[in-house]
């Protein structure tokens, strides 16, 4: 019943657009050469059709095998009306973003969407800060999320958590309340000038480099392009810390890369939620100060490289390149002029 509700669906839009209707590749050429923003996105759309037809062939193929030579519906004419039907078929799901493939190639093809950002190919090493990867993380601290749901908010690559509510500044803030959602930063530059002084709070109280922490909020959320999602809106947990057995507060279940011996491995795991993200940064401080393998690190705080392998080598981060990742951060020019814009 819902096959066929499904079929009459996409037969009565078939006879407005049909995929053997050559004229509209003709209408698509056009609107190329016009520079008409929606025939990229058209095209895009025929590249998706294209390999979900491959799949669908595929399937068709596999069931030959069941087939039985004294089958009627197994000629060639079956064949033949079966490739056009799956052909219109094909055509029509790519219309409506059913795999979600002709999104993505717009999102890497639009010159709109590209204009702003040099591609990382062409940066050196310690300018690409956005090319950091995800991090791997100890089983009861934190954890590089994969396919956390991104802020609704983020419109361009370097989206990331550029401000903390009041806690940072006598209970008032003048910028962005991060519980309403509101995170917004159009490139690294903004997203540590922002970030830097709640930065510098938790850095002095902890007794830390202020760029250290600032390295760990970059590289934890990917520059606040994924922070773990809680209902609708966000954990604000930008250090990724894990809901374990201490916690006592909300948490947020997601799926994570761990390794183990060496080896990357997935698995649900629960994170901690909170109000803002200035809970955020203080529970990063009293994470790290009530957990007594950190002593160490702790004690070299001031001596922001050194921190950073302390901290790794104390668990937390199972990815061997933990520290390597945030030293580049921390070494990057953005860095640097950040560090000398705040005077730290």
């Amino acid at each position: 019943m819902i096959m066929d509700s499904f079929t009459s669906n996409h037969l009565e839009q078939a006879r407005n657009n049909s995929v053997y209707d050559l004229s509209q590749l003709d209408q698509l050429r056009k609107r190329g050469l016009s520079n008409d923003e929606s025939a990229l996105r058209a095209a895009a759309q025929q590249f998706e059709a294209l390999f979900m037809n491959m799949l669908m062939k595929s399937m068709r193929q596999a069931n030959k095998v069941f087939e039985t030579e004294d089958n009627p519906l197994s000629s060639r004419d079956v064949e033949f009306f079966q490739d056009m039907y799956d052909n219109q078929l094909t055509s029509e799901l790519s219309s409506q973003g059913t795999l979600g493939l002709a999104d993505l190639m717009v999102q890497q093809l639009s010159p709109t969407a590209t204009s702003n950002h040099t591609p990382a190919s062409m940066l050196p090493v310690n300018r690409v800060p956005g090319a950091v990867h995800s991090t791997r993380h100890a089983e009861a601290d934190s954890a590089s999320v994969e396919f956390a749901k991104p802020q609704q908010s983020v419109t361009v690559p370097y989206q990331a958590a550029t401000a903390i509510t009041g806690e940072a500044s006598n209970g008032r803030s003048d910028r962005l309340n991060l519980s309403q959602g509101e995170w917004r930063a159009s490139n690294p530059m903004e997203f540590l000038e922002q970030l830097a002084p709640y930065a510098q709070q938790a850095a002095e109280q902890a007794g830390i480099a202020p760029e250290s922490v600032l390295a760990q909020a970059a590289l934890e959320t990917g520059w606040g392009r994924y922070v773990v999602a809680h209902g609708d809106g966000s954990s604000n947990n930008l250090f990724n810390i894990k809901a374990d057995h201490r916690w006592q507060g909300e948490a947020a279940q997601t799926r994570t890369t761990e390794y183990y011996d060496g080896k990357p491995q997935r698995e649900q795991a629960f994170f901690r939620v909170y109000d803002s993200v200035a809970e955020s940064f203080n529970d990063y401080v009293n994470f790290l100060q009530s957990n007594p393998r950190y002593q160490q690190a702790l004690n070299v705080g001031q001596q922001p490289q050194q921190f950073v392998e302390a901290l790794q080598q104390a668990g937390y981060a199972t990815d061997p390149s933990y520290a390597r990742k945030l030293q580049t951060i921390m070494n990057s020019d953005v860095m640097q002029q950040v560090r000398a814009k705040f005077g730290f």
